[in-house]
């Protein structure tokens, strides 16, 4: 156990619920037993039971994010809203990096992601005033503004690939990947195996080296809830923050098409069952509250990784009362 770290963690979720309440940003509260965990296909949720007054069982999830709930919030009339949210993860979220259950800050607003990018710029500026803690590292500065990159523009310069070539050309991607990495990419991988294995090896470890940096403009292919920019539909609205190579947040200009909302968590759970995980329960109320929602931006922290940036900080598990490893059998 870390008291000095876990000082800092709640200095830092005082000063973040500050700096919201200041913006008239509204705290919800949403629930820890949920329907459905999340949708994503490689995110695996705690199942558990309740056992109502009638002797039936009815299942629940806790939350990989409360998302959902927020978006249900959203669509009942609220607008501009944020919560420090407990989450929790399944299947193998441990490492220096990861933890099964953590803290998450996330934030709506009206508008789109470019409204999200410039909360980025205010939230760091007032952290890095207020937050005593804060480390500076050699080359890098808390100071400056975001960097701006597109994810094609990585691919360029760190990868010397055409990233929207890529997406039409498979043979092309395979090829270039196979030349950068400098090793052999099985013959089954699809287009978004091949660019994890890129990104994750070749770009991520370079991004916000001297500064936070916002990386925008997905593939389409993986638009998560985020909307698709028009009028190609090529790329996604949406971008990632990252922070001395590590991606610390995820953003989207937010779906309010329920349709299509819907034909994404079908797609999902398809691609779920094709590599053998189950099902998650699609979540109508959801849905049809995402119908409702205006224009919106929002984005998704996870506060122990910023912690871990802000105070230089190797060990996610630091910041834990009882970290997962202390955890003993009785």
């Amino acid at each position: 156990m870390n008291k000095t770290r876990m000082k800092q963690k709640r200095s830092l979720i005082n000063l973040i619920r500050e700096f919201f309440t200041s913006e008239n940003f509204f705290e919800l509260e949403t629930p820890l037993l949920v329907p459905s965990p999340g949708m994503e296909v490689h995110l695996h949720g705690f199942k558990t039971n309740y056992l109502n007054f009638h002797g039936e069982v009815i299942e629940y999830y806790l939350p990989t994010s409360p998302e959902f709930a927020i978006k249900k919030a959203l669509g009942s009339g609220f607008d501009k809203v944020f919560e420090i949210a407990r989450v929790f993860r399944n299947h193998g979220e441990s490492g220096p990096l990861h933890h099964p259950e953590f803290n998450m800050l996330e934030w709506y607003r009206p508008g789109s992601y470019l409204e999200i990018m410039d909360d980025v710029d205010r939230l760091l500026e007032f952290l890095q005033s207020r937050f005593p803690e804060i480390q500076k590292p050699s080359g890098f500065s808390w100071e400056l503004e975001s960097k701006r990159t597109s994810i094609q523009e990585c691919f360029e310069k760190y990868g010397q690939i055409d990233l929207e070539r890529g997406m039409e050309d498979s043979k092309y991607w395979r090829n270039e990947s196979i030349n950068i990495l400098n090793e052999t990419i099985p013959e089954n991988e699809s287009f978004e195996d091949i660019f994890f294995r890129v990104w994750m090896k070749i770009i991520e470890p370079n991004l916000g080296m001297t500064q936070a940096e916002i990386i925008y403009d997905y593939p389409a292919s993986m638009a998560a809830l985020s909307k698709l920019k028009e009028p190609e539909h090529k790329w996604s609205e949406r971008f990632e923050l990252y922070i001395q190579g590590v991606e610390i947040g995820n953003a989207f200009s937010e779906l309010t098409d329920s349709l299509e909302q819907e034909r994404r968590f079908k797609s999902a759970n398809a691609e779920r069952l094709a590599l053998g995980y189950p099902p998650h329960p699609i979540d109508y109320d959801l849905i049809e509250a995402v119908g409702k929602m205006q224009a919106t931006g929002g984005i998704a922290i996870g506060i122990e990784r910023l912690l871990m940036v802000l105070c230089q900080e190797t060990d996610i598990s630091q910041f834990y009362l009882q970290p997962l490893g202390e955890i003993r059998r009785i």
